[in-house]
């Protein structure tokens, strides 16, 4: 009798931990839905920045006519204004000291949830002077 009761509470914990994951994954999936998708930098012709919805990103920045990855990482939604950016991988020749670093952000999302304003800090490299940014997104279907 023991033991059948504890192979059904084995069950009932395999099952209610399963259930658990899935619903932080649906909470963080409709956390990061609007930001999900290629978003065109209006503020910086050429530019591009892609948020996935597993919670990667990357920047796209177009140069002699072809388009090449100048960071990318992670993101994650801190509040209602906010995003985080974890640089996992960046341009060596980079003027900003990007990789391995992590940087908040703001952002306003239009009504329509297809533009977006975004602005933050970055740190300068080799003694330069920090950035401070801002940018105008426009989401798009396509990277052309």
């Amino acid at each position: 009798m023991l033991k059948r009761t504890l192979k059904i509470a084995m069950v009932f914990l395999a099952v209610l931990t399963i259930i658990s994951c899935k619903t932080v994954q649906q909470a963080n999936l409709k956390e990061i839905k609007p930001f999900v998708g290629i978003w065109n930098d209006t503020s910086n012709p050429g530019c591009k920045i892609v948020f996935k919805a597993d919670g990667s990103f990357y920047n796209l920045a177009k140069e002699g006519g072809v388009q090449i990855v100048t960071h990318s990482g992670t993101f994650k939604i801190l509040s209602g204004n906010m995003y985080v950016l974890n640089i996992a991988d960046a341009r060596p020749d980079a003027t900003y000291d990007l990789k391995g670093r992590q940087y908040a952000n703001y952002y306003t999302l239009g009504n329509d949830q297809k533009t977006m304003k975004v602005s933050g800090v970055v740190d300068g490299r080799n003694g330069r002077k920090p950035l401070q940014w801002a940018s105008n997104l426009v989401k798009v279907n396509t990277l052309d």
